[in-house]
């Protein structure tokens, strides 16, 4: 695909997915993605600073006692800035095996840079989250999406796969000639919603239990992968932090296989 052309692919797996399953036999693999952005955000009306503030002082901490309480783990999308400002939260995410993606520098706008503009934002992001966690990411999110030319440089620089897409409930190998696997994630099972759509606590557990038991009862075939976004600034608040404690609660015992990004990519790519 030549760096001024975009192509999708509005087929898929079609009716008929991979009739497999993931390790353990679980038909759903669940991804917790812990979006590390604070003090990495362009700006913020005034006095919003510190409602953002909250998720690297006390929200994080929260929200990594109730997954080590679970024993699970999550795929961390890093803004390098937010790392470099925060060394402790670096130092937790590589303590606990974490797996490290990158989501930039800071919210940098992506949209529209040369491939040269966009390589020197890329290498500056990775090799500055490698330094601070001590594991070179695996992975790419951008927060305003991709350019034409944006997969090529992430196989050039040695990602594994990205995450940028929002179209399947599997990992896939995107529409372009790169060879980079996606593993779609989702805007529908993310905290963010908590600031609109769901008024409490307790409504986002009801949303997130009831996608993951039509994902495990649904009778297509073949395994899926549910993504749950979260912010520590978000899930992090005490109202909401039940909401994640009762979703895993939920999710460990219908024997969800909750996994890394990398694992599921990894288990994907052998199947």
């Amino acid at each position: 695909m030549p760096d001024g052309a975009y192509s999708r692919d509005l087929t898929g797996y079609g009716e008929h997915p991979p009739a497999v399953t993931w390790p353990g036999g679980s038909r759903v693999a669940v991804s917790l993605v812990l979006n590390i952005e604070e003090g990495a955000e362009r700006s913020s009306a005034p006095g919003q600073e510190t409602a953002i503030d909250y998720g690297a002082r006390a929200g994080i901490w929260r929200v990594l006692r109730i997954l080590d309480r679970h024993g699970v783990k999550a795929t961390a999308f890093c803004c390098a800035l937010a790392l470099e400002s925060n060394p402790a939260i670096a130092a937790a995410l590589a303590e606990r095996g974490y797996e490290i993606a990158d989501h930039g520098y800071g919210w940098d706008a992506h949209a529209g840079l040369t491939p040269e503009a966009e390589r020197e934002l890329i290498v500056a992001s990775r090799d500055s989250i490698a330094a601070s966690t001590g594991d070179r990411p695996t992975s790419w999110y951008s927060k305003d999406g991709l350019n034409p030319h944006t997969r090529r440089l992430l196989v050039e620089e040695g990602f594994a796969y990205e995450s940028n897409s929002f179209n399947d409930d599997l990992p896939h190998w995107g529409a372009d000639a790169a060879r980079l696997p996606v593993l779609p994630y989702s805007g529908d099972t993310n905290d963010a919603g908590l600031m609109s759509q769901f008024p409490t606590g307790q409504a986002f557990a009801e949303h997130l239990i009831g996608c993951l038991d039509l994902q495990l009862d649904d009778p297509r075939g073949g395994p899926s992968v549910m993504s749950v976004g979260l912010h520590p600034r978000i899930i992090g608040r005490p109202a909401y932090a039940g909401a994640l404690d009762r979703f895993l609660e939920h999710a460990i015992s219908r024997g969800a296989w909750i996994a890394t990004r990398r694992e599921i990519i990894e288990a994907w790519l052998g199947l």
